[in-house]
């Protein structure tokens, strides 16, 4: 089913898509966003469509892609994407993240080891005896190789 043409304001897009009118100037001036319409009046008119495009442009920020990789390949039209290179861009994507979350893994492993030592100091010696006591071992552990 072909859906109707509806032509909205800046302001409306804005309310829409819950991005500022200098956001949308400005993906539109670096050209992430199609060059909008004008009414005879100057106004910028919008469509359905540019709401969509600042939706998956929302959606890209969010998984992690920045403005210029999302602007190499999210073309302003549907039709011209290149299948192929938008499937590498995105497994490269899911890479960058599963290396963020190993290292991850490991700093959430290394505070929990903190902690524990913090918590199991030894009786016989002060807080900042064990303070100095775990600086030397993290010290020592961090010019191992």
């Amino acid at each position: 089913m072909l859906r109707e043409y509806v032509a909205m304001n800046i302001s409306e897009l804005s309310k829409l898509s819950g991005l500022t009118t200098p956001t949308i100037r400005y993906y539109e001036q670096i050209k992430l966003l199609p060059k909008a319409k004008r009414k005879s009046n100057g106004y910028r008119e919008y469509s359905d469509n540019d709401l969509k495009q600042l939706s998956l442009i929302q959606q890209a920020q969010q998984v992690g892609f920045s403005l210029a990789e999302i602007k190499a390949f999210l073309p302003s039209k549907v039709a011209t994407w290149n299948h192929d290179a938008l499937i590498q861009t995105i497994e490269l994507k899911i890479q960058e993240i599963e290396l963020l979350e190993q290292k991850l893994k490991v700093s959430k492993q290394n505070l929990r080891t903190m902690i524990e030592a913090i918590n199991n100091k030894p009786d016989e010696i002060t807080c900042e005896q064990n303070a100095e006591r775990l600086m030397n071992l993290y010290f020592d552990k961090a010019k191992t190789p």
